[in-house]
């Protein structure tokens, strides 16, 4: 792979949030970019390990330079777990309103906000209907990765992925309710990450509804700068 020219925009991969189908992101990706699909619930028994495994797998089949990972959620933690061991893949990392320390707000209350999106008419209805089968064929392991999401605790992954000095980018929301600024810049912290905050009122699903401002949240962050 030929080195982008300066000014240019480096392309990347997109991992999605939990339940989220890729084309929920596309419309957000910006030019060479492409949304990674992720295992169904039924295939992947909602167990967590099956999804690193499929991100890693991903990132071998390309075979050139190491590759751009950003991640939504659940997407961000799955681009730490595989960057912490396997560094020479990862070129860098944008993980935005980042899963991979505890949130305060509960499971049920997750699903309660889940809930008023969908009445609100915040998802496609295509890529709802799609998600919404997903769990309705697996709900038990849709529920495990839910709770697994909630409780997962990366500091020792973040801890040693600092010692690999990838570049990072942490992205937060000033209204997100469940990945809370304070969760994403202590994580920015572990990580020595830069961090980026922006203003939604859609908070934890800005990614999916401001298809704009993801846009240029990732072209700023990948943008290759000339050297002087």
């Amino acid at each position: 792979m030929a080195p982008a020219a300066p000014g240019s925009l480096v392309p990347g991969l997109f991992v999605p949030g939990w339940g989220a189908t890729a084309g929920l992101y596309s419309r957000g990706l910006p030019a060479g970019w492409e949304a990674l699909e992720l295992p169904s619930f039924r295939a992947s028994g909602g167990v967590l390990g099956a999804y690193r495994r499929g991100l890693e797998r991903d990132l071998e089949r390309r075979r050139g330079e190491p590759v751009v990972v950003a991640g939504h959620s659940l997407g961000a933690a799955l681009a730490v777990l595989v960057a912490a061991e396997r560094p020479e893949l990862v070129a860098r990392l944008i993980l935005v309103a980042p899963a991979g320390l505890p949130y305060t707000k509960s499971v049920r209350g997750a699903a309660r906000a889940l809930a008023g999106q969908i009445v609100r008419g915040c998802y496609p209805v295509g890529e709802l209907v799609r998600a919404g089968l997903q769990v309705a064929a697996a709900p038990r392991a849709a529920m495990r990765l839910a709770q697994d999401t909630h409780d997962l605790d990366l500091e020792a992954e973040l801890t040693r992925l600092r010692t690999h000095a990838i570049p990072s980018t942490v992205v937060g929301c000033a209204q997100d309710e469940l990945a809370m600024p304070s969760h994403c810049r202590r994580l920015a912290s572990l990580l020595d990450a830069d961090y980026r905050e922006v203003e939604s009122r859609d908070g934890h699903i800005w990614p999916i509804t401001e298809p704009e401002l993801l846009r240029r949240e990732l072209e700023d962050v990948t943008v290759v700068i000339p050297k002087t």
